[in-house]
Order: structure tokens, then C-alpha cells, then sequence
């Protein structure tokens, strides 16, 4: 199901179960784990038992978000008889089954239920009710409205996870996903008592040494083509080591690059600890790069892509990069 402008189908889902599994993504970022938890809120409200799992951890960036710790970390022998008692799954801010991993293959087992609440073009039919709204900045507004149309009793924690999730999609509300209903909602999430500083500082404020290292070190090897239209850098496991930062501290490096006068597309190469590579394709909103994206086996947004190839590190940067040339020819 398409969103056609209301949300009865996510509460009539809800509303005739009683024990829920709400998951996201791997490497979740704070749309993903923002929204997780105020869905899970809302399913206490309605009085309903709910089971929180991830395939990853939760970065410690956004911990604050679930400060109880109840997002578990999913292993199959102590969670997958657990998921399969549930009797309905809420899936945010990913439309692939790929990338629930373990999660989304018990789901798929048990033949589970799924509401699927996101903002990506969609991969998959991700169950009886797909809600799907490509032109929202993150899935955290889709919430937001959600939330609204329910009349659901906003509890502060309520109000900073959703505005965590759109403050960090909308990089700060400075990409191109970010439009005027954007900002009167978080104007409407900042009368409610968000805690936007605090957040703020929690997002981007609290970079560890071995992160800045990591940065600096990206920045200084740094590459451009195309009239300095097009950079890219990469990242090594070698790097991590020598820095002592973790993979999960390189989140928002993809978007460097932006700052950088002239720079109109990045791409960030990402050598993963089994020797793959994965693809972070950046746009400052002139030039489309999801259509790159695909070519690789991966897709995204428009303007923020990405896409991981079984190749190693220096095959992956010399295929790709001369593709994305051919963006400026």
C-alpha cells in the first residue's frame, strides 16, 4: 500500500495485534533509530507488548535515544524463537529485505505480518501495508505525521526521537531533502520541548580523537576530477587500524565533500572487513546519482546513494570513478 493521505492502515494493523517486532536497517542512523523508538512509544501508549531488535548496534551517538538499552542486538539462537511469537512486525526506513539481514529472513520464515514505514524508492513490497512517501526528508516526518493523525500523547522522549531523526537526515536541515513543511514541524517538535541542543551536541559535538585522526587523514587524501567537480576519497581497513577509530565513527564522512566550493558529486569508498566495498554516492542536489547507484547493484535517494560490490578497494574506486565521469562528459 502506497500513502494516500491517511494513516488508518498503520492503525488498523496495529490495532488488532498485540505483541510487536519494530526493527530498521543495518547501520542504523538516527532517522532509523529515531524512528524505531518513537514507534515503539506509541505502541506502549496503545497498551501493546513490543520486542526491539536490530542486526547492528545502535552508534554510541545515538544511544541517548534508547536510554534504557532495550534494543537488542539480534543473535539467531537467542532472538529468533522470540521473533517468530510476535504477531505483527513494524519495519522502518528501509523498503529492502537485504538490509534486515538476519532479522528479515526469520520475518520472511515465519511468513510475519509487516507494516513497513519509509521514505526510500521502494526495493521491495515489504509486506501487507507499505507506506511509502519518497518526497518526505526522512522517515522521522513520516512518523511525525503519523503520530499526528493518531493523536498520539507526545512524551518528551517521543518528541526527540522524531526530531533527532529529521535533524540528522536533513544534515542539520541543509540537504536538499529539507523543505518547508520540514521546518514547521521541527518548529512544531520545538514548542513541544525538543531538546535541539542537547541533541545537537549528542549528534555532532562529542567526536572521539580517534574519529578526528580518522577525518583528517580522509581529507588530506582526498582526490578530484572534473574540474573539481567530482571528489572521492577512500577508506582502508589499514586506516582504522592505524587510527584506532571504529567503522561505526566514519558515519556522516560521505558527506565531507559538500563543504568543498565546486565539488558537485562524491563518493565515498569503504573497504569492508571481508574484503568488499561499499559505495557512499553523494550529490549536492544538481546532479542525480541514484541512476550510478544502480548500475553497481545498489539505489537510494536521487541526491544520496549508495552500493556495496564484492570487489577489492582499488578495483571498486578505478570501476566506479570512471563511471561517474561520464556524469560531466
Amino acid at each position: 500500500m502506497i500513502y494516500d493521505g491517511n494513516w488508518q492502515a498503520i492503525r488498523d494493523f496495529i490495532s488488532g495485534r498485540t505483541r510487536f517486532l519494530v526493527t530498521t536497517h543495518v547501520h542504523p542512523d538516527g532517522d532509523a533509530i529515531g524512528s524505531q523508538m518513537a514507534i515503539a512509544h506509541y505502541l506502549r501508549q496503545m497498551g501493546k507488548k513490543v520486542l526491539l531488535i536490530n542486526c547492528d548496534p545502535t552508534p554510541p551517538y545515538f544511544q541517548f535515544l534508547d536510554a534504557g538499552e532495550e534494543i537488542a542486538i539480534y543473535d539467531p539462537e537467542m532472538h529468533d524463537a522470540q521473533i517468530a511469537t510476535v504477531d505483527g512486525c513494524i519495519v522502518v526506513d528501509i523498503s529492502d529485505w537485504k538490509r534486515l539481514a538476519g532479522i528479515g529472513r526469520v520475518i520472511q520464515r515465519h511468513q510475519l505480518p509487516v507494516a513497513c514505514i519509509d521514505h526510500h524508492i521502494p526495493t521491495d513490497d515489504m509486506g501487507e501495508v507499505h507506506v511509502c512517501v519518497q518526497e518526505a526528508s526522512s522517515t522521522g516526518e513520516m512518523v511525525y505525521d503519523f503520530l499526528m493523525d493518531s493523536k498520539a500523547d507526545w512524551t518528551p522522549a517521543m518528541v526527540d526521537a522524531v526530531y533527532a531523526g529529521i535533524l540528522t537526515d536533513t544534515g542539520s536541515f541543509r540537504f536538499s531533502n529539507t523543505t518547508a513543511k520540514t521546518h514547521v514541524i521541527a518548529a512544531d517538535l520545538l514548542n513541544r520541548g525538543a531538546h535541539y541542543r542537547a541533541i545537537y551536541e549528542e549528534v555532532y559535538e562529542k567526536n572521539s580523537k580517534q574519529r578526528t585522526l580518522l577525518m583528517a587523514r580522509l581529507l588530506q587524501e582526498m582526490h578530484f576530477e572534473c574540474e573539481d567537480r567530482l571528489a572521492y576519497f577512500s577508506l582502508s581497513q589499514q586506516m582504522l587500524r592505524e587510527t584506532g577509530a571504529e567503522l561505526w565513527e566514519t558515519e556522516g564522512f560521505s558527506e565531507l565533500p559538500r563543504h568543498i566550493a565546486r565539488v558537485e558529486v562524491s563518493l565515498m569508498f569503504t573497504e569492508t572487513a571481508d574484503g568488499h566495498t561499499k559505495v557512499s554516492f553523494r550529490s549536492k542536489g544538481r546532479v542525480a546519482i541514484n541512476g550510478m547507484a544502480s548500475l553497481f547493484g545498489g539505489g537510494g535517494h536521487k541526491y544520496a546513494s549508495g552500493a556495496t560490490l564484492a570487489t577489492g578497494l582499488q578495483e571498486t574506486v578505478e570501476m566506479v570513478v570512471r563511471e561517474a565521469k561520464k556524469l560531466f562528459s
